[in-house]
């Protein structure tokens, strides 16, 4: 009999998840990493047919992707799976260290087509976003996942506990540079995923924490100084612009030290200017949009 890490054993069980079938709770942590792992490869690729997953899955080119990631995706899907066999032989639970060993370990959904649709949303965010891959790598890809699936789980919670939930990560997540702006748009990425597949009831509280949250950065900046804030950044950078979006990031970070969530927006500001990565003039110019935002921020 093959040890339970055996490579033929992650190999099988990633390619059983190709056709993207298996429904309902999950409690075999291999089978977890494996669902993500794929449903990683879907966003990847842009497609949901099990055969081009499969080809993925075996490294065989899959055109209009990008074959470097898909490789990277494909190496710690299957890193993910055979420590998923391990947690199996030795009998832990599904927590989202199964896909995310920095985690710590809190919970995260264990229904399939909810996890599938979380990192959907995630993946999603982390492409619409640059920032995110620019600054935090493949280890803020692996967050977001376990965020995202996350969230989920307090979708059946009260209004008021769901909120409060949200909140602490949107404070954790902007003392660490991500504005809580960025969870507000993400939440709704994943009620929207949510909503497609499962319909509205699988949501739960999940909209009144975005709503929440969108409701106290407008308090301090609301959404036209955040389209503005973008036109001046890009208008003041053009092609140096350190990031897209970098104007909207500003006026996020202002919100948040308005609204008392941080102390202040240094930790996204000096990443936005650091010099090893911005000449003068343009840290320059990423200041002077800043203060542009400040004079308008009620």
């Amino acid at each position: 009999m093959n040890p339970p890490e055996s490579t033929d054993d992650v190999h099988e069980l990633l390619l059983a998840q190709a056709d993207r079938a298996t429904t309902g709770a999950l409690t075999d942590p291999a089978v977890v990493a494996a669902v993500v792992a794929v449903e990683r490869l879907v966003v990847a690729t842009g497609s949901t047919d099990a055969q081009v997953l499969r080809d993925a899955l075996l490294g065989r080119p899959v055109p209009g992707s990008d074959e470097t990631h898909v490789a990277e995706l494909v190496a710690e899907g299957r890193s993910h799976v055979a420590a998923g066999l391990i947690r199996r032989a030795t009998g832990q639970a599904v927590d989202a260290g199964v896909v995310n060993p920095a985690s710590g370990g809190y919970e995260i959904t264990t229904d399939a087509t909810l996890l599938r649709a979380a990192v959907r949303a995630a993946q999603g965010s982390i492409n619409a976003m640059p920032y995110y891959g620019a600054r935090y790598g493949a280890r803020g890809s692996r967050f977001a996942t376990t965020d995202s699936a996350w969230l989920l789980s307090l979708a059946g919670l009260s209004a008021e506990r769901a909120i409060h939930q949200v909140e602490w990560l949107s404070r954790v997540l902007a003392a660490r540079g991500m504005p809580t702006w960025l969870l507000e748009i993400h939440l709704d990425a994943l009620v929207s995923e949510v909503q497609s597949v499962a319909g509205e009831h699988a949501v739960g509280s999940l909209p009144v924490g975005a709503a929440a949250l969108g409701g106290t950065r407008r308090q301090h900046v609301d959404d036209d100084l955040m389209r503005s804030a973008d036109l001046w950044a890009d208008a003041a950078l053009g092609d140096a612009l350190p990031v897209p979006h970098t104007g909207a990031l500003l006026a996020a970070a202002i919100a948040d030290e308005r609204a008392g969530l941080t102390p202040d927006d240094s930790s996204l500001v000096d990443w936005l200017t650091d010099p090893e990565r911005v000449s003068t003039s343009n840290a320059a110019a990423v200041r002077a949009v800043r203060q542009r935002i400040l004079d308008e921020a009620r």
